[in-house]
């Protein structure tokens, strides 16, 4: 769920984001730093964080926040929604 795009959907969906970044947007690195972690554990936790994206040259390109909702399964704990917006603003 990035902003100002319609949501990925699909198992190819993550690997075409990241590939978009690296070939449009010049992306050669990143960081997440999570910050929190809350609910009950039983079946949804959310992670709260805040990420960077570096060029080539570990130059800055951007950063913000991020939500993860993690969903309990029988294989483990699955990503199940994940969403983020830009400090840049506009």
């Amino acid at each position: 769920m990035q902003p100002n795009s319609p949501t990925l959907c699909g198992p190819d969906a993550p690997l075409d984001f990241f590939r978009t970044g690296y070939n449009q947007t010049g992306v050669r690195g990143g960081k997440f730093i999570s910050i929190d972690i809350f609910g009950n554990g039983e079946k949804f936790v959310t992670e709260e964080g805040f990420w960077q994206s570096f060029d080539a040259n570990n130059k800055p390109l951007d950063s913000g926040k991020y939500l993860v909702l993690w969903k309990k399964t029988p294989g483990g704990w699955k990503r199940f929604r994940d969403t983020f917006n830009s400090d840049r603003g506009n």
